[in-house]
């Protein structure tokens, strides 16, 4: 075989007989989109009906115009696909559709709701396209840039301390707070370290274990701050009653021999002891409320890891140390409630000095008890993860977003509910490697299926219903990190089994170029026949490779869809029939050999072709004329004089 690139344009020669596997997609299933950028996707659809495309995907770029879009239009898009053999699929709004609930601002829990919300607002549409089948929805997986990556290059310290070369890693990860949803950018970096020559390697995971232990550390340290102010406080207060002679003002107060001078003394003195009383409350109130908040974000956020030191500390304290703390803490709360109880119930009734001294002693004594209690509790409390990459956090949520409204569909439309292709997008962006993508769609088709009591049935609709959009061009882009076309194969690879749609365009590694397959350096079909490996030749008959290429058509005025045919090895007519398009566009045959040109436009524009496109435009065609000027229209009575 000999491969000649010119002009980005690939040309094939391999002889008839060879027998080396050819892949090849039937071009049924070859599709393009509609321009997002207008509500009128009736014109849209029926102007790819005349190219004759049968995949077409509808979209637009933001919610906005997508609810431009009259439901009657997707009434009356059915009616024309059904009168076409078209199958349109619906691609998500672009813009603002992040199933994560990820604003520019951070996470916010209100806008996942928002976002779950939305995307039941499109499986309602799309489900108007085909009411008695299944629509493929995209949905963009992430909605921001929050990672890059690197193939090589960065370097990390093992268990021992020493440094090593590392493979495939982030060179900078986007971590968010997950208790309060702020976001922050951790970059690669080597730092000097002290007692130790040369610089280290600094990485973005060590910087967020850094980050959660270090803010862990500050919190602990706050704790026993408000112990020591409380102590302080105590203790000024003890030596100002001692210098003040309290014990002596309040014997003379119940002999009834306190002078007024006295009094004056002994009041004032009485009100120290109530404003550290009152701040000992504020204070343990304060530090009450800041280890309820630790307790939640150490129970809600556990440290998951492998084999680590921080993992094996984590699980040791939780399953052995902590259950004790609990019991103590537990009683001394209720002590401290009961000794407070006793002491405003004497301050209300009035009691005697001696009985309210007495019963102050007593609550004191409790809150001082209890405070060792937390301080011991949560000073050897290890951190919890509570800083994470934010890919991590984005598994999460989106899981939760696609099982919610994949399961609002269900509930409303059935078996004939829409499925779900979450897209990979730029590597940039959350849940853009195939691992990733793969761990969300799992772990999304449980939460469906729990949510419908786990049986059988329940988790065969999870896996129809929830699936990958595959994004060939999107996932090529990891060449500019220093990727092989191997690497990118393996992504396919990893992802395969999932996929239930494919989006096909083609670039050089740098850009999302949006090329017709084949202009660019893609890897498609080493990618496709992954796919085709996993779901085998029947399976991989069921999915359709929508061409996303708009720019090239608004650059060129072509279609791309010849190119797409063309590089895909689709068959000009019957599946797995030759010839095949690669062998026979662009291909002239010699004049006196009898064949002539391979598929002549005079050809179409006598007899017709096999699409819309040459219909005249009367007829909702692209051929120029009117309908009555073909070469077999009648000839009108003064032509036929003139004859």
């Amino acid at each position: 075989m000999v491969e000649e690139k010119e002009l980005g344009i690939k040309k094939n020669y391999e002889g008839s007989m060879d027998s080396k596997y050819q892949f090849s997609m039937d071009a049924s299933r070859i599709g393009a989109t509609t321009s997002p950028q207008v509500a009128n996707q009736i014109g849209e659809l029926n102007s790819r009906l005349n190219q004759g495309l049968r995949a077409v995907e509808l979209g637009t770029m933001n919610q906005r115009l997508l609810d431009q879009v009259p439901k009657e239009h997707f009434t009356e898009i059915h009616r024309m696909a059904k009168l076409t053999g078209a199958e349109p699929s619906l691609h998500a709004p672009i813009q603002d559709l992040d199933l994560a609930g990820f604003t520019q601002q951070g996470w916010d829990p209100h806008q996942q709701k928002r976002s779950i919300k939305q995307l039941e607002n499109v499986m309602d549409k799309a489900h108007l396209l085909d009411p008695k089948g299944n629509t493929p929805i995209v949905v963009h997986a992430g909605g921001s840039p929050v990672q890059k990556w690197e193939k090589k290059g960065l370097k990390e310290r093992d268990e021992d301390g020493k440094v090593v070369d590392v493979k495939d890693e982030r060179s900078e990860m986007g971590i968010i707070n997950s208790h309060t949803g702020e976001t922050t950018l951790t970059r690669y970096r080597e730092r000097m370290m002290v007692g130790r020559e040369g610089k280290i390697p600094f990485t973005p995971e060590d910087q967020l274990h850094a980050r959660n232990k270090n803010q862990w550390d500050d919190e602990q340290f706050k704790l026993l701050q408000w112990k020591k102010l409380m102590d302080e406080r105590e203790q000024m207060t003890n030596t100002k009653l001692v210098q003040g002679n309290y014990a002596e003002l309040k014997e003379e107060e119940e002999k009834g021999i306190l002078s007024k001078e006295g009094r004056a003394k002994l009041d004032n003195l009485n009100l120290t002891v109530r404003d550290n009383m009152a701040f000992k409350d504020e204070t343990y109130d304060n530090m009450r409320m800041a280890v309820e908040d630790m307790y939640e974000r150490f129970e809600e956020y556990p440290y998951k890891g492998d084999d680590t030191m921080e993992s094996l500390e984590y699980k040791d304290y939780k399953e052995n140390k902590y259950p004790k703390f609990k019991k103590q803490l537990e009683e001394g709360e209720r002590k401290l409630e009961k000794r407070r109880d006793e002491y405003r119930d004497l301050l209300k009734e009035n009691a005697s000095d001696k009985d309210k001294a007495l019963a102050r002693q007593k609550y004191e004594a409790a809150g001082q008890k209890q405070t060792d209690n937390i301080i011991r509790a949560f000073q050897d409390m290890p951190a919890p993860q509570v800083w994470k990459p934010i890919d991590d956090f984005a598994q999460e949520k989106t899981s939760t977003s696609l099982a919610e409204a994949a399961l609002y569909s269900y509930k409303k439309h059935g078996k004939n509910s829409p499925f779900i292709g979450l897209e990979n997008v730029y590597p940039e962006f959350a849940l853009s490697r195939a691992d990733s993508l793969k761990k969300t769609i799992i772990e999304a088709r449980k939460k469906f299926a729990k949510k419908l009591g786990n049986t059988k049935e329940a988790k065969e609709q999870a896996e129809k219903l929830i699936g990958a959009t595959w994004d060939v061009g999107h996932i090529y882009m990891l060449k500019k990190s220093g990727y092989s076309d191997e690497d990118i194969k393996k992504e396919s690879k990893i992802i395969a089994p999932f996929v239930k749609h494919i989006h096909l365009t083609d670039n050089f590694g740098f850009e999302d170029s949006h090329l017709p397959p084949g202009l660019g350096d893609v890897n498609i079909k080493d990618q496709l026949r992954e796919i085709e490996k996993s779901q085998g030749k029947e399976g991989f008959k069921k999915l359709r490779g929508i061409v996303e290429a708009g720019e090239f058509v608004a650059n060129y005025k072509e279609t791309p869809h010849l190119y797409a045919l063309s590089h895909l090895g689709s068959p000009m007519y019957t599946e797995d029939a030759g010839p095949q398009w690669d062998k026979a566009w662009d291909t002239h045959g010699s004049y006196l050999g009898g064949y002539g040109e391979m598929m002549p436009q005079k050809y179409f524009d006598l007899y017709g072709a096999p699409g819309f496109s040459q219909l005249p435009a009367a007829l909702g065609g692209g051929g120029q004329g009117g309908g009555d000027k073909g070469r077999f229209a009648s000839a009108t009575p003064s032509e036929e004089t003139e004859e």
